[in-house]
């Protein structure tokens, strides 16, 4: 079900894709739509350019010294809060288990099969097997 309702919104957005595709560059309600948009981006273009215009020529309101100290002070609180936060949420690291596991079983006389191609095979066969421990890190560095 699920299968058949992503190939159907698949279809629909390859074919609907191709005709908004052909409206937009090959019919005249396209080139009218074109039109549309590049003149509300040039108004858009413009009105940003006006308010640049403004902000620029409008003299800069600085605060006070002493609210700019008391800004710093609050902001390097957040940072110090939020350190510790960070710090009392961070994951514990865990020890290494050592992996203590025992050798499977085999029998005698048992040779591995040659399987071609693609074919379930219902038993199970060991080439080999090594235990994967865990060696601790040496803290000296091999000086002695």
């Amino acid at each position: 079900m699920v299968t058949g309702i992503r190939q159907r919104l698949a279809r629909w957005r390859y074919v609907y894709g191709w005709r908004l595709r052909h409206w937009y560059l090959d019919t005249p309600a396209g080139a009218r739509a074109q039109a549309w948009l590049f003149a509300a981006g040039l108004l858009v273009l413009v009105v940003q350019l006006v308010r640049m215009a403004v902000a620029a020529v409008l003299p800069i309101i600085r605060p006070a010294p002493q609210q700019a100290v008391i800004w710093w002070v609050v902001q390097l609180i957040v940072m110090l809060v939020m350190a510790a936060v960070s710090y009392a949420t961070r994951p514990k690291p865990t020890s290494p288990a050592v992996q203590k596991a025992e050798s499977p079983s085999t029998e005698d006389g048992q040779f591995a099969k040659h399987h071609l191609g693609t074919c379930w095979v219902d038993d199970s066969f060991i080439l080999a097997w090594k235990p994967m421990g865990t060696e601790k890190i040496k803290s000296k560095g091999g000086k002695k």
